[in-house]
């Protein structure tokens, strides 16, 4: 055990469920960052042109967010979970590839319940170790931060495609300005 550890544990804390919770939330950033090149490499027709920055944006933070979780986790003692068919059981999401990678709204929408998923279990890890373990706390918070205005940002792209969307299909225009405005 070593100094952090020992002062958490003074502090109240299960050292080892933060790891594994903090394990969990470095398994769903990789995860991310699979399927976001994954969809990446998939997408075609407007996707293409609306999302493909986005995409290589999320995937490039999701290893970012490992990293500093693997770190974290390192700083208390644990190990990050190594067996790549662990992943999806660590941080249970679906992370499913939309039938139609043309599509924006079909990625929207397939991203946007894991967005829910991991805000909710960032702000249950908070709960948790507020005032007890600072460095933890603002790991968490800046991660928190990232995501929640991810889910604004999807969440407004996701309403102008219902506003925009006609008979013809969506109108790519407003998602294009709607993503230029973001730049």
């Amino acid at each position: 055990m070593n100094s952090a550890t020992a002062r958490l544990e003074r502090r109240g804390l299960d050292v080892s469920e933060m790891t594994g919770a903090l394990d969990g939330f470095y398994c769903y950033n990789v995860s991310v960052a699979l399927w976001a090149d994954a969809v990446a490499n998939r997408l075609s027709g407007p996707a293409l042109y609306l999302l493909a920055d986005e995409l290589a944006e999320v995937a490039g933070d999701a290893r970012a967010a490992s990293a500093r979780l693997a770190d974290r986790v390192g700083d208390l003692g644990g190990t990050v979970t190594a067996d790549p068919r662990q992943l999806p059981g660590r941080f249970p999401v679906d992370f499913t590839i939309p039938a139609n990678c043309a599509d924006p709204a079909a990625i929207l929408n397939a991203a946007a319940p894991n967005l829910r998923a991991v805000i909710d279990a960032y702000e249950d890890f908070l709960d948790q170790v507020r005032g007890a373990d600072d460095v933890s706390h603002h790991l968490i918070t800046k991660l928190l931060g990232k995501e929640t205005h991810r889910l604004a940002d999807l969440e407004a792209a996701q309403e102008t495609s219902r506003l925009t969307t006609n008979e013809n299909g969506p109108d790519t225009r407003a998602h294009a300005a709607g993503h230029q405005d973001r730049q």
